[in-house]
């Protein structure tokens, strides 16, 4: 079997290429452990084509790949395995560390079965394709070493979806504080609601005069007493204030308004709110440390938001804006410490949806991310961070009312290639199969019939190449598979024509 690189450490010399030569210095080679493979999902050996990791578009956690380590066959048990990578954006399932130098997670393996683990990116405001490499490093019982390089491949993954996004007006009038006088703090607020707001569809509600909507606006010194104001200007969809207080319990809120109206939609009003309130203890949350300065995507891991530390005021913000526009029951959809029912949730959670008594969903992980879905953030199964959107609470603002956008996320797994060119006999023969929704990478096969005798099919690229030996018009059916063990996968039938020449 061919793989990628091997690398063996200190005291040998290092050969790059397939296949793996091992060049020992003088008396120090005593062997080494290889024949260790990486596998995906689908059985695939990627140890050379590496894995493809997506960054959905917007601002969310993207999907975990999980890959499974087969173990090098002559190497004495047990065997410990050292997984790095030099992008710090990367982040490995826990148990695992992250950082500036890149992520690292340790294993062990002890019989003869593959081990899996899980790699996702977090995501980047400015999306881009980009190359680069895990590094899995064994060490057997005897001390012998070994060493793989997987290529990664980031794709940024873009949807079709142009269509107008749900319209949310923000508004700082109610600081009584002076917390938003500062601009950047500002900016991070209306930065999380548009990260919101990017995947909710506008659902063309009915516009609200000025005077006609009221909100309850809590008083400087927190959670004792608040009073109403009114809309000073008409808008569409969603009015949001925003303000600092500095309360006894050192803790920040967001709800809708419980003395508003509800979002009317031809002539029906839906179950959602139209205005609400966020509320942020200009001290810190739970703490008095103040808050951290603006984060770049790759400082993404100092984001504990630990009672011990400065907190990340996007994380907190994102997560009070979440409450103020879905999660709570003053929006009606909405079932506090109770059961949200809905086919889509149930679909890709496995189960209901269950808020506790803090409308948040206590001990859910989201299971395409890992990540701990809304309230749920200190314990999902990657690493502490900055806290994201996931795609299962973007289904659970669906089920209350809300409209989601088809973005990546969102779109279904589908066939765009519509037919294949024609070939002819003994001539090299190329053409690409293309998907597009769920999560790729994709898995391609032939579900039914026969390519023409010559031509092969790659699982991983969707290339069929090979050069045709015969004539004649060849029907079959392919399935493609998106990144999940359970993908069921759609099916097309093809035909390709090979003549003569």
């Amino acid at each position: 079997m061919h793989y990628h690189r091997v690398v063996f450490s200190a005291g040998w010399r290092i050969s790059v290429g397939v296949p793996v030569v091992l060049i020992c210095a003088a008396g120090l080679c005593r062997g080494a452990v290889d024949g260790a493979a990486v596998v995906d999902i689908f059985g695939r050996d990627v140890t050379t084509v590496g894995l493809t990791v997506p960054d959905w578009e917007g601002y969310m956690a993207n999907p975990a790949i999980e890959f499974s380590i087969v173990p090098p066959p002559n190497a004495v048990l047990p065997v410990q395995v050292t997984i790095t990578a030099r992008e710090p954006r990367l982040y490995f399932d826990l148990p695992s560390q992250a950082g500036a130098q890149g992520p690292r997670k340790e294993l062990k393996l002890t019989g003869s079965e593959p081990q899996s683990a899980s790699i996702a990116i977090f995501p980047a405001r400015r999306k881009h394709n980009q190359e680069t490499a895990i590094n899995i490093q064994f060490i057997d019982a005897r001390r012998r070493r070994g060493q793989l390089v997987v290529p990664i491949h980031v794709m940024a993954v873009e949807g079709h979806d142009h269509s107008p996004v749900f319209p949310i007006t923000i508004d700082f009038s109610q600081d009584k504080t002076g917390f938003y006088r500062d601009p950047i703090r500002r900016e991070t607020f209306e930065q999380a609601v548009a990260d919101w707001a990017f995947y909710l569809a506008d659902m063309h509600s009915e516009p609200i005069a000025a005077g006609a909507e009221r909100t309850w606006i809590f008083e400087p010194d927190g959670f004792k007493k608040s009073h109403l104001v009114k809309s000073e200007k008409p808008y569409t969809g969603y009015l949001l204030y925003t303000y600092g207080i500095a309360g006894e319990e050192l803790r920040s809120g967001g709800e809708p308004s419980l003395a508003g109206g509800f979002q009317i939609v031809d002539g029906r009003a839906l179950s959602i709110r139209r205005s609400g309130g966020v509320e942020v203890e200009t001290r810190g949350n739970y703490n008095t440390r103040g808050w951290l300065p603006p984060l770049r995507d790759d400082q993404w891991w100092q984001a504990t938001n630990l009672s011990d530390v400065p907190n990340d005021l996007y994380s907190i913000v994102h997560h009070e804006s979440g409450h103020a526009l879905f999660f709570n029951p003053n929006n009606k959809g909405f079932p506090r410490n109770g059961i949200l029912k809905d086919d889509a949730v149930r679909a890709y959670l496995g189960s209901d949806a269950r808020p506790d008594v803090h409308d948040h969903f206590d001990g859910i992980v989201d299971p395409w991310s890992l990540h701990g879905a809304f309230g749920n953030e200190y314990h999902g199964r990657t690493p502490y961070g900055r806290w994201l959107i996931t795609r299962l609470d973007l289904l659970c603002a669906q089920a209350i009312g809300y409209k989601l956008r088809e973005t990546a996320p969102f779109m279904p797994l589908a066939i765009q290639t519509d037919q294949l060119p024609e070939g002819g006999r003994l001539n090299a023969y190329r053409a690409e199969l293309h998907a597009e929704g769920g999560i790729p990478s994709y898995d391609w096969q032939i579900a039914a019939g026969n390519l023409p005798p010559g031509l092969l099919l790659n699982r991983i690229t969707g290339q069929i190449t090979g050069t045709p030996r015969q004539v004649g018009k060849f029907a079959f059916t392919v399935r493609v598979r998106d990144y999940q063990k359970d993908s069921a996968g759609v099916d097309r039938v093809f035909e390709i024509t090979i003549g003569r020449q």
